[in-house]
């Protein structure tokens, strides 16, 4: 048997937890939702465990097979350089200088971050909370877990997100939570798919093809955040991944994964949830904060269509402001001077939208189609609000917006 010493394996068996000695490439397991195929983590996974369980001489066999069919994936390659000089009973590491070795670190990172998620207590009949409800419109949610270097795509199921594929996805060099342009952070907040820009209009840094996101948007703006080219694209075909945190800000995953991604998204529709950590509820837990929020909506809906102004108001926060840059006291004044004019009004609502907004504690944004018609007006258009609830237990708009 070999005594291994590397680096690599000290750090990354001593965190593995004991597990069953069975672990087929094609087992589902934690978050993992089944798949028809061994794809390359699965079968990174497995040599990680075959090597916790002493056969090493069969996880440099399947290695091989991995690294032959995946000559990219450089922590294969890693592993695969770790196992053969374990043969000879040393290590490398006083023999390597210090950016291979800041390199080498990265991809351990990278080990350890797939490892992880694979050995997550299963999330089987639940769903992220940041998804309240989801409007018939959109088929697809993409959520990205930013604290874990995972990326999630739901189907949308009547209104309940079913999970449909998850990968492993790189982050900004300087975490989560952009602030300001160059920071190499990657946005939190709820964002949409603005365009795909393909293979032939990129360059080979982007791999296989972008999907651009709206960062900043309203909230983002209004908090003063400021940046731009945020997006979600794939890798160099030199790589098949990158490490955790190694783009200036994007969402990076391998071109395989990317591919089907783009296969499932809507451009200007597709909703996309950048997250710091993700807590996984039984469906029946989010639905009373979105029955109590539903019914803010319609209470919103109702006053202004009885042109109860009074009472319309009253549903915007003192610190609200609108899309115009209105305040609280501009915009009550305008709305007052405006609801003078009419002598009936409908407001119908529909498409509803609701998602918990990350980094915010009690604020959802909702997005709905609005049909709005007056004795002397008539508009359809798509509306984004923040709802913030306050101290008093009550839900009050915070922004109020276009889709945005």
């Amino acid at each position: 048997m070999i005594r291994c010493r590397c680096l690599l394996f000290v750090v990354v068996l001593a965190v593995m937890p004991a597990i069953p000695a069975v672990f087929a490439a094609d087992t589902p397991a934690g978050n993992a939702p089944a798949i028809q195929h061994a794809d390359a983590e699965s079968q990174l996974l497995a040599v990680l465990n075959m090597a916790r369980q002493g056969d090493y001489d069969g996880a440099l066999d399947d290695l091989s097979a991995l690294i032959e069919a995946r000559p990219n994936f450089r922590l294969a390659q890693l592993v695969y350089g770790e196992l053969m000089v374990a043969r000879t009973g040393r290590s490398i590491d006083s023999d390597i200088s210090a950016q291979m070795r800041d390199q080498r670190d990265a991809l351990l990172d990278e080990a350890k971050t797939r490892w992880a998620h694979r050995m997550a207590a299963s999330n089987a009949g639940k769903v992220p909370d940041v998804i309240l409800q989801i409007a018939p419109e959109f088929k697809h949610v993409v959520v990205v877990d930013l604290s874990s270097n995972r990326l999630y795509l739901f189907e949308n199921d009547n209104g309940v997100p079913r999970l449909v594929s998850d990968f492993y996805a790189t982050i900004g060099q300087g975490g989560a939570g952009k602030q300001v342009e160059g920071d190499m952070r990657t946005p939190i907040g709820v964002y949409h798919v603005t365009r795909y820009l393909n293979d032939n209009m990129l360059p080979e840094l982007y791999g296989v093809g972008a999907l651009p996101v709206n960062y900043p948007n309203a909230l983002d703006r209004a908090e003063g955040r400021t940046g731009h080219g945020i997006w979600l694209h794939g890798v160099p075909r030199t790589t098949y991944s990158r490490t955790p945190r190694a783009s200036e800000g994007c969402v990076v995953i391998a071109n395989d994964d990317f591919e089907t991604l783009r296969d499932h998204v809507i451009v200007g529709r597709t909703p996309v949830v950048l997250t710091a950590g993700l807590n996984w509820v039984p469906v029946a837990r989010i639905e009373q904060q979105r029955t109590s929020l539903l019914a803010a909506i319609e209470g919103w809906r109702h006053s202004w269509q009885s042109i109860d102004t009074p009472t319309y108001l009253a549903y915007y926060a003192p610190e609200f402001v609108s899309a115009a840059g209105r305040d609280k006291p501009t915009f009550a004044a305008y709305k007052k001077k405006l609801n003078a004019e009419k002598t009936d009004i409908a407001v119908d609502i529909s498409q509803i939208s609701l998602f918990r907004y990350p980094g915010k504690p009690n604020m959802v944004k909702a997005m709905f189609t609005q049909n709005y018609r007056s004795n002397n007006y008539h508009e359809t258009d798509q509306k984004a609000q923040y709802w913030q609830l306050d101290d008093q237990g009550d839900w009050q708009i915070v922004l109020e917006t276009e889709k945005d």
